[in-house]
C-alpha cells in the first residue's frame, strides 16, 4: 500500500513538472499558430501560406524576436473544414499556450476562428479569407484582417476601368458564397461607377468543373470584352485553358483575383496574356520595403520552386509582419494591449502605407492591378509586372457600408 501511495505520488510530481516546464517554456516565447489545408487538394495553398509566415517568424527571431522572446510557430491543417479548424485551434490555445492564431484559406473556417478567438480571449489573424461579413455584420474586436475583401477588389477594378475602353463584361464564377459575393460586389461597383458598363452575361459553375466548353460557347456568343472571374486554383487555369482552345483570344480579356498564381500560371502560359489581377500582394510592386523583401526572400529561394514569393507565400509575410509590428507597438502580447495598439495604427508594408482601420479592424490599403504580360523580369512564364496602384480611399469601402455597428454608429 505505501509503494503505490509514493507511486501515485512520484507520477503528480511528474506530471506537475511538465506542467511547470509548459508554463515556463511559454513565458519565454511568443507562441503562434496557423492554421490552414495543409493536405487534401488544397495542400499547395496551405503549404505556402505556412511558408510565408515562418519566413517571417525567422526574419524576426534573427532580429531579436518579440519583446526580447523568440516566436514559436506551431502549424496546423484545418482540412478545409470549420469544425476541425476549430478543434485545432482551441487544442494549440489550451495545450501550446498559443496566443495568436493566423489563418488564410476558407471564409467558413474564418468565422469558426473568429469564435474560438472570441471565446478564448486571443488574437485571430485573417490573412486570407474575403467575405466581408467577417469585418462587418459579424465583426469580433478579437479579429483583425490584413487581405482585401470582394468589395475592395470590386472597388479596385471600377477605379480602374474607369479609364479603360471595355464596357462588355461576363461574370464567370465558382458557384458558391464566395463566387456569387465576387459576382454581386462587382455588378454593384461597375453599374454605379460605370453608367454605360453593360453586364452581357452571368454564370456559375460547381468548384472542381473540369468542363468549361457549354459555359465558353454562352461567352463567345455574347460579345464580351472582359471577362470577369473570382476563380481560384485548376478552376482558373482550366477556364482560361479551355477558352483559349475554343477561340477566346485578345482583345478579349480575363480580370480576377487569382491570377497571380505561379503555380497556375505556367499552366495557362500565352493565353493569360493581356489579362488582369487585382491581389492583396504583388512580388512585382515598386516600393522600397518590396523590393528589399523580394531580394531577400530570392536569396534564400533560388533553388525552391519557389524563387519569388507571389500570391500566398506574399501576403501571410506581410501580414504577420504587421501583427508583429502591434506587438512591438503594445509592449505586450497581451490580447487587449494589442488590441488597442492595432487599432488605427499605421505601418509601411510591402504594398505601401497600411493602416489598420479601428471600426471594423480592416487593413486599408493600396489596390494593385496588374497585368500579365508574355515575359515576366522574374518567371519564366508569363506573370503580372507593373501593377497600377488604385489609391486607399478608392479601395477601401466607407465605414458606413460595411455592415460594421462599431462603423455606423451602433455599439
Amino acid at each position: 500500500m505505501m509503494f503505490l501511495k509514493w507511486k501515485g505520488l512520484i507520477v503528480l510530481i511528474f506530471l506537475v513538472t511538465i506542467f511547470i516546464a509548459g508554463e515556463a517554456l511559454a513565458a519565454d516565447t511568443v507562441n503562434i499558430v496557423v492554421l490552414d489545408p495543409i493536405s487534401g487538394t488544397m495542400k499547395d495553398v496551405g503549404d505556402r501560406t505556412v511558408w510565408g509566415v515562418q519566413f517571417a517568424v525567422d526574419e524576426t527571431n534573427a532580429a531579436g524576436g518579440l519583446l526580447g522572446k523568440q516566436i514559436k510557430l506551431i502549424s496546423e491543417d484545418t482540412q478545409m473544414k470549420p469544425d476541425v479548424a476549430a478543434r485545432k485551434a482551441i487544442r494549440a490555445i489550451m495545450e501550446d499556450k498559443a496566443q495568436f492564431i493566423l489563418h488564410n484559406t476558407s471564409s467558413a473556417v474564418a468565422q469558426a476562428l473568429m469564435d474560438v478567438a472570441e471565446k478564448n480571449k486571443v488574437i485571430y489573424l485573417d490573412l486570407g479569407a474575403e467575405a466581408d461579413y467577417l469585418t462587418g455584420k459579424n465583426f469580433t474586436r478579437y479579429m483583425f484582417r490584413t487581405c482585401f475583401t470582394t468589395g475592395n477588389r470590386a472597388r479596385a477594378y471600377a477605379e480602374f476601368f474607369k479609364t479603360r475602353p471595355w464596357r462588355k463584361f461576363y461574370l464567370m464564377n465558382q458557384d458558391y458564397a464566395f463566387g456569387h459575393a465576387v459576382a454581386d460586389d462587382f455588378k454593384k461597383m461597375i453599374t454605379n461607377e460605370i453608367p454605360d458598363a453593360k453586364i452581357v452575361g452571368e454564370d456559375y459553375a460547381p468548384i472542381g468543373q473540369k468542363d468549361f466548353a457549354p459555359y465558353i460557347s454562352k461567352i463567345l456568343a455574347s460579345g464580351a470584352e472582359i471577362i470577369f472571374t473570382g476563380n481560384y486554383g485548376a478552376d482558373l487555369a482550366n477556364l482560361i485553358v479551355q477558352g483559349a482552345q475554343m477561340g477566346i483570344k485578345l482583345p478579349v480579356r480575363y480580370a480576377t483575383y487569382f491570377l497571380d498564381d505561379d503555380v497556375q500560371l505556367p499552366q495557362t502560359g500565352q493565353a493569360a496574356v493581356g489579362s488582369f489581377v487585382n491581389s492583396t500582394y504583388l512580388p512585382t510592386i515598386n516600393t522600397p520595403q518590396n523590393k528589399a523583401f523580394v531580394e531577400r526572400w530570392h536569396k534564400k529561394f533560388k533553388d525552391t520552386n519557389h524563387p519569388y514569393p507571389a500570391s500566398n507565400l506574399g501576403y501571410p509575410y506581410n501580414g504577420a509582419m504587421f501583427l508583429f509590428a502591434a506587438i512591438k507597438k503594445a509592449k505586450s502580447s497581451d490580447a487587449e494591449a494589442v488590441i488597442k495598439a492595432f487599432e488605427g495604427m499605421e505601418y509601411a508594408g510591402l504594398v505601401g502605407k497600411q493602416i489598420m482601420r479601428a471600426c471594423d479592424h480592416q487593413i486599408v490599403m493600396p489596390g494593385p492591378v496588374g497585368e500579365i504580360e508574355a515575359k515576366s523580369r522574374i518567371f519564366p512564364f508569363p506573370f503580372p509586372d507593373n501593377p497600377v496602384m488604385i489609391p486607399s480611399d478608392k479601395v477601401a469601402v466607407p465605414v458606413k457600408e460595411t455592415g460594421n455597428p462599431r462603423c455606423t454608429g451602433g455599439k
